[in-house]
């Protein structure tokens, strides 16, 4: 049985993904291993992170040349970026869609006007008013 160590420490750090949390999670209900190995990487980061930190004194190091060390991509990035890719799409084509006719009422009379007359939803509200004498009689 192969024991996920790399991918405790990344999930201390925050580095998994859903599948790979899921995957680990999964794997800890059933390994007491890895459910001590965790424990025991939770303990050594909050000691190293409560020792003081020391100023060292110029020169004790020397001139070192910088490393750079690749780190892993944050998804969350293209994301914005795809967002905000399609809101400057869609300002542009805001910018260069022709502006709509306006229409006048004879225009809406014309297009609409067959339907009107067809549909009873569409014709003017009638009220019945009823006839006072009628109730007080």
């Amino acid at each position: 049985m192969t024991h996920p160590t790399e991918l405790i420490s990344a999930y201390l750090d925050g580095e998994l993904t859903r599948a790979e949390v899921t995957q680990l999670q999964a794997h800890m209900s059933s390994c007491g291993k890895c459910v001590a190995d965790m424990e025991g990487l939770q303990k050594v980061r909050t000691s190293v992170r409560s020792l003081p930190l020391i100023e060292l004194p110029p020169g004790l190091l020397g001139d070192a040349e910088p490393v750079v060390v690749p780190l892993r991509r944050n998804r969350g990035f293209w994301v914005g970026a795809a967002a905000a890719g399609v809101a400057v799409v869609i300002a542009v084509a805001t910018m260069l869609a022709p502006q709509p006719a306006s229409l006048s009422v004879n225009d809406l009379n014309s297009r609409f006007g067959a339907r009107v007359s067809l549909d009873p939803a569409f014709g003017p509200a009638k009220v019945a008013v009823p006839d006072v004498r009628e109730l007080t009689e």
